[in-house]
């Protein structure tokens, strides 16, 4: 990402974003495969808990507006779905001590 090493060719380009501020840092990375989730994040002395649910809720309205924008269900039918799926995770994450 960013010209520093070859691209993963499931990664998203960077291209279409704004330039970035010099005081800009990467916070998450989200990867998913046929068989497992992994997110990597970084530099959390830089951000609290609060931000990244925040950012969390800013992501899910972009998805669904993506959905949305792209005639595959409405942007509500998106947002229901999208919050069903954290809640479907929140509670599978407490019922297995994670």
């Amino acid at each position: 990402m960013l010209g520093l090493r070859r691209p993963h060719k499931g990664e998203l380009p960077v291209n279409f974003v704004e330039p970035l501020k010099d005081d800009a840092w990467e916070l998450a990375r989200f990867w998913v495969n046929g068989d497992r989730s992994l997110v990597v994040t970084g530099f959390e002395d830089r951000w609290s808990p609060e931000l990244i649910g925040s950012l969390l809720l800013e992501c899910a309205r972009t998805v669904a507006l993506a959905f949305s924008s792209r005639g595959i269900m409405t942007e509500q039918e998106a947002w229901v779905r999208i919050l069903n799926g954290l809640d479907e995770e929140r509670t599978r994450l407490s019922e297995s001590g994670d």
